[in-house]
């Protein structure tokens, strides 16, 4: 408990900062949509876009735009959660793995005693706070925009909604943490794992512009969080269990790879 107290308040600042940024992001768009829902001014910019750039960012234009979550789907829940949650990850990894290992701060931790299984555990245990500190801002933030401006959020698909979403965090975040501990060198292990993520994002976007590339949906890891095919209905059982397979394998890898890892300061 001590090291989670201390790992945590080490890391308090961007994990603040990413769950208060968003959170306000997601209340002002709430706030905002009675007004712009009036003007007609989401159907004639959708309508001005054209298709290609409408799958980038995930936009069904078929979707009607008569529910806050229906524009929460492409303007938060699609490509932007998907970079928000490449960040955070990388974030993660960097600052609780990469990082210590390149400094040598995590020898300070194992000459405590503590040991490594131990750093595993708590590093791990900081990222679900993390994770779950933002999804649950996010969805009470929603929650309050729904109380003042009456939108009638349909509030069990916004926490299925937020449910999914700290899955990814916390696949994401335990994948980065894997890679992060097979380098020396935080900087390098920084690009490569940004590098494979941009390869699974840009596997998602391409998989939009083409019958023909939907195949390379199956790459990528964000096809496991698709908001809008939650928003019609479609059952999300298959890709919380696929992403709870994935978050058991990242989370034995990690504590099999530092175990096992050369550290030298």
């Amino acid at each position: 408990m001590v090291l989670i107290a201390a790992l945590f308040k080490q890391n308090r600042s961007w994990i603040f900062g990413y769950s208060l940024g968003t959170s306000l992001y997601l209340f002002f768009l709430a706030a905002v949509f009675p007004s712009i829902q009036e003007t007609g001014l989401i159907e004639g910019k959708l309508d001005s876009l054209p298709p290609e750039l409408l799958d980038v960012f995930k936009i069904d234009p078929n979707m009607a735009m008569d529910n806050v979550m229906n524009l929460l789907a492409g303007n938060y829940y699609g490509l932007i959660f998907y970079v928000l949650a490449i960040l955070f990850a990388l974030t993660f990894a960097s600052r609780l793995m990469a990082k210590p290992v390149d400094s040598g701060e995590v020898m300070l931790y194992l000459a405590a005693p503590i040991s490594r299984s131990g750093y595993v555990t708590a590093s791990l245990v900081v990222l679900l706070l993390a994770s779950t500190l933002l999804v649950g801002l996010n969805g009470l933030s929603l929650m309050l925009a729904n109380v003042l401006f009456d939108l009638q959020i349909d509030l069990g698909l916004l926490w299925t909604l937020q449910l999914n979403a700290g899955l990814m965090l916390l696949v994401l975040g335990t994948l980065a943490y894997v890679l992060a501990s097979l380098f020396d060198d935080s900087s390098r292990s920084y690009m490569v794992t940004g590098g494979i993520f941009a390869l699974f994002l840009m596997a998602n976007v391409f998989s939009g512009f083409s019958d023909q590339l939907d195949w390379l949906n199956a790459l990528s890891i964000f096809s496991l969080f698709d908001a809008n095919a939650q928003i019609q209905g479609d059952s999300t059982l298959r890709s919380f269990f696929l992403l709870a397979g994935i978050l058991v394998v990242g989370m034995l890898l990690s504590y099999g790879r530092f175990t096992r890892k050369d550290l030298t300061i």
